[in-house]
C-alpha cells in the first residue's frame, strides 16, 4: 500500500498576502507598462483607442462634457495642422494617402470622442464603434509597417533584430529597423536603425558592433555601424554583409587621383565602395599634420608607399623622409626622395635643415605682398597654399619612437608641429603604438598630430585607438582580424579619420610595384633660397650615405665594437650641441662605479650597457671631468680617475 505524502500547508498572515498580491500586481503592471512602450509603433492604434475611451468616459461623467469634447477637438487638429507643417519645412512631406489617412483619422476620432460625450460616455452603441474605429485605423497602420519582404525572401534580419537584439537583454534594447533593402550585388542588406530617444545614441549602436555582428552570425568585420548622414543621434545606418567586400584587394589606380585644386586624394575603399580620403593641405589653410599607427604588418609601409608616390608625381610637394631602420622601411625610396635620412643621426640633420627652413619661410611669408579678391594690395599672409614656387614640403618620420628618444629631437619637432603648418612644412609620424612614451613623452606633440589625419591600422592593444582618435570616432582597431577567413592577409584593414569622420572600417589601396612609382616622374626639389638655408648637411646627404655605404664592416667584428664606433660617430654630434637632459647624480654615480671597474671605455658603449640616453651620458661625462673624478683618454673615450693615488698626492703637496 502506498503512502501518500502529507500536504505541506503554507498559512501566511492577511498583511503578508497583500503585500504578495502587491508586488504581483506592480510587477505585472510594470511589465505590461514596459512591452507597451518598447512596441509602441505597432501597437500605436490600440494606445490612441484606449486613449480615446478613456477621454469619452471622462467627458460623458462631466457635467457639459461635449464642452470639454469640443476644446479637445480643437487641440487635436491644431497638433495634427502643425505636425503636417513641421514634415513640410523639414522637406519629409506625406505621400496623397498617408496624408488623407493622418486627416481621416484625426477627424474621425474627434467626432467619436464629441458622440461619446453627448451619449454619457462609453454606453452602447459606443464599445462597438470605438472597436470598429480601432479595426478602421489600426489594418492600414499595421500593414504599413509589416515585415516586408526583401528580394522575394522573407524579412529575416528584421525578426533576428527583435530576436537578438532589440529585446530586454539586448545589444540595443528596444530599437527596431527601417528601410530595410537588399544590395544590387546580392552580398547582404542595409537598414536603418531607429533607438529609443533618450535610451540609446549613434555611439552606443556603433559600440555594439560585435555583439549585433553576434546575432547576425557573421564577423564584425562584416557589419557596418555609423551615424546618419543628417547626424541624428537617435539614428544609424546599418550594412550587413555575406562576403566582406574589403577581403579582396583594391589596386592603387595612381597618382592621378589627387585633386591639386582641394588637395585631397583617395588612400583606400570603405565596404559600401566609397572612398577613404586623405588631406595633404587645405587651400587657403595650409598642410594638415599625420599620425598613422598600426602594430607589425598592418600595411603602414605600404601606405607610406601611396603617399610617397603622390608626392613624387605631383610639382606642388616636396619629400623628405626619416627611416632609422636603415632604410629597409622604405627601400623604393632612397633615391626617389629630395632628402632620405636613414639613421637617427642623419635624421637630426634633416629636422634642423627643416627647422631653419621653417623660420625662412616664415619671414619670406611674413614680408610678402600680395593682392587680395577685393583688389587691395596687401602684406604678409597668415596661410599657405602650395605653389610651383613655394612647394609644400612632407617630412615622414618612420619609427618615430627611435627618432623622438633623444630630446632635442624632440624639442625640434614639436617645434615644427606648431609652428610649420602656417609656412607649408607637413609633419608625419609613424609608429607601431601612438602612445605618449612613443611620441617622446610629449602631450603637445600628439595633440598636434591627431588634429589632422589619423589612420589607425589593425593595433595588439584596445588603448591605441582610443588615444589616437581621442574618442572621435568609436572605432576598435584591435578588433581588426589578422587574417580572413581564407587565410589571407587583413593588411591595409584600419580605420581613417580626416576629411571624413566615418566610424567604418576602410582598407587601403594596395601599390602592386612601389618601385615603379618610385623611378617614374621627377623629384621636386626646394628653391634655390631653401637650398642655401638647408645648408651643407642638405646638399652632401648622398655622398655621406655612399661613404657610410663603402665602409665595410669586418665580418669577425663582436657586435659590442661596432656598436661603439656607431656611437662615437653620434657623440661626436652631440658634442657640437648643448646639453639637453639633465645628468642627475643617479646617472653620474651609475657612469662612475662602471668605469672603476673597467679601464676605459667609450661614450656610446657606456650609454649601452647602463641604458641611459646618450646625450645624458655625454653631459654627465663633461660634468665628472670638471669635478675631476674622470678623465678623458681621448675623443670619445673615458676613463675613471685613480681616487688613491689623487689623495695621496693631495697629501704630498
Amino acid at each position: 500500500m502506498l503512502r501518500r505524502r502529507p500536504r505541506i500547508v503554507i498559512r501566511r498572515s492577511k498583511l503578508e498576502t497583500a503585500v504578495l498580491t502587491a508586488r504581483a500586481l506592480f510587477r505585472t503592471s510594470r511589465g505590461i507598462v514596459r512591452f507597451s512602450w518598447r512596441h509602441r509603433r505597432p501597437l500605436a492604434p490600440v494606445h490612441a483607442a484606449i486613449t480615446l475611451g478613456t477621454l469619452g468616459a471622462a467627458c460623458g461623467a462631466a457635467a457639459d462634457g461635449w464642452k470639454t469634447a469640443l476644446l479637445l477637438d480643437a487641440s487635436l487638429a491644431a497638433g495634427t495642422a502643425w505636425w503636417l507643417r513641421r514634415r513640410r519645412l523639414k522637406d519629409r512631406p506625406l505621400r496623397p494617402r498617408e496624408h488623407a489617412y493622418a486627416l481621416t483619422s484625426a477627424g474621425t476620432a474627434g467626432a467619436l470622442l464629441l458622440a461619446m460625450a453627448a451619449r454619457g460616455g462609453i454606453a452602447p452603441p459606443m464599445p462597438g464603434l470605438l472597436l470598429i474605429w480601432l479595426l478602421a485605423v489600426g489594418i492600414p497602420w499595421w500593414w504599413h509597417h509589416r515585415i516586408r519582404d526583401v528580394d522575394g525572401a522573407l524579412g529575416e534580419e528584421i525578426e533576428l533584430w527583435e530576436q537578438r537584439v532589440a529585446h530586454d537583454r539586448g545589444a540595443l534594447t528596444g530599437s527596431w529597423l527601417t528601410n530595410l533593402v537588399g544590395r544590387q550585388d546580392g552580398n547582404g542588406v542595409s537598414a536603418l536603425i531607429n533607438l529609443p530617444p533618450g535610451e540609446l545614441t549613434t555611439e552606443q549602436a556603433v559600440a555594439a558592433t560585435g555583439r549585433i555582428a553576434s546575432a547576425f552570425g557573421v564577423p564584425p568585420s562584416s557589419v557596418v555601424i555609423e551615424a546618419t548622414a543628417e547626424g541624428a543621434n537617435n539614428q544609424a545606418e546599418l550594412a550587413v554583409y555575406k562576403r566582406n567586400p574589403l577581403q579582396a584587394v583594391h589596386p592603387w589606380p595612381g597618382p592621378h587621383l589627387l585633386d591639386h585644386e582641394a588637395g585631397v586624394a583617395p588612400i583606400g575603399v570603405y565596404p559600401d565602395g566609397g572612398h577613404a580620403l586623405y588631406r595633404f593641405w587645405r587651400p587657403g589653410s595650409g598642410p594638415v599634420h599625420d599620425l598613422i599607427a598600426g602594430t607589425t604588418d598592418a600595411g603602414k609601409s605600404r601606405l607610406l608607399d601611396q603617399l610617397l608616390a603622390y608626392e613624387r608625381h605631383s610639382p606642388l610637394m616636396v619629400s623628405w623622409v626619416i627611416d632609422p631602420q636603415r632604410g629597409q622601411s622604405l627601400p623604393d625610396w632612397q633615391d626617389a626622395v629630395d632628402w632620405f635620412a636613414d639613421s637617427v643621426a642623419e635624421g637630426k640633420k634633416l629636422l634642423k635643415a627643416a627647422q631653419r627652413e621653417m623660420y625662412r619661410r616664415n619671414k619670406l611669408l611674413a614680408r610678402m605682398e600680395w593682392t587680395d579678391e577685393k583688389g587691395r594690395l596687401r602684406r604678409g599672409k597668415a596661410s599657405f597654399t602650395p605653389t610651383k614656387e613655394l612647394p609644400l614640403l612632407c617630412l615622414t618620420i618612420e619609427e618615430a619612437h627611435a627618432v623622438l628618444a633623444d630630446p632635442q629631437n624632440v624639442k625640434i619637432v614639436e617645434d615644427l608641429a606648431k609652428m610649420a603648418r602656417k609656412c607649408g612644412i607637413k609633419l608625419r609620424l609613424v609608429t607601431q603604438v601612438p602612445l605618449l612614451a612613443q611620441l617622446g613623452n610629449s602631450m603637445t606633440l600628439r595633440d598636434m598630430v591627431a588634429a589632422g589625419n589619423v589612420v589607425v591600422l589593425r593595433t595588439a592593444n584596445r588603448l591605441s585607438g582610443q588615444v589616437a582618435f581621442n574618442g572621435t570616432i568609436p572605432a576598435d582597431p584591435h578588433a581588426l582580424p589578422r587574417e580572413f577567413p581564407d587565410g589571407s592577409s587583413s593588411s591595409g584593414l584600419g580605420y581613417s579619420l580626416g576629411p571624413q569622420a566615418r566610424s567604418s572600417v576602410m582598407r587601403t589601396h594596395f601599390v602592386e610595384d612601389p618601385f615603379e612609382w618610385a623611378t617614374t616622374g621627377e623629384t621636386t626639389a626646394l628653391c634655390a633660397d631653401g637650398i642655401a638655408t638647408a645648408g651643407t648637411d642638405y646638399a652632401t646627404w648622398r655622398q655621406r650615405r655612399d661613404e657610410a655605404w663603402g665602409t665595410p664592416e669586418r665580418a669577425d667584428e663582436p657586435a659590442a665594437v661596432s656598436l661603439a664606433k656607431d656611437a662615437a660617430a653620434a657623440d661626436a654630434d652631440v658634442d657640437e650641441l648643448a646639453p639637453v637632459v639633465p645628468a642627475d647624480d643617479s646617472a653620474k654615480s651609475a657612469i662612475c662605479t662602471y668605469l672603476a671597474e673597467r679601464d676605459q671605455a667609450r661614450t656610446g658603449v657606456i650609454a649601452h650597457d647602463l641604458d641611459i640616453p646618450l646625450p645624458t651620458v655625454s653631459q654627465s661625462l663633461r660634468r665628472l671631468a670638471a669635478e675631476g673624478r674622470v678623465r678623458r683618454v681621448r675623443h670619445g673615450v673615458w676613463a675613471a680617475v685613480n681616487t688613491d693615488a689623487a689623495e695621496r698626492d693631495d697629501a704630498a703637496a
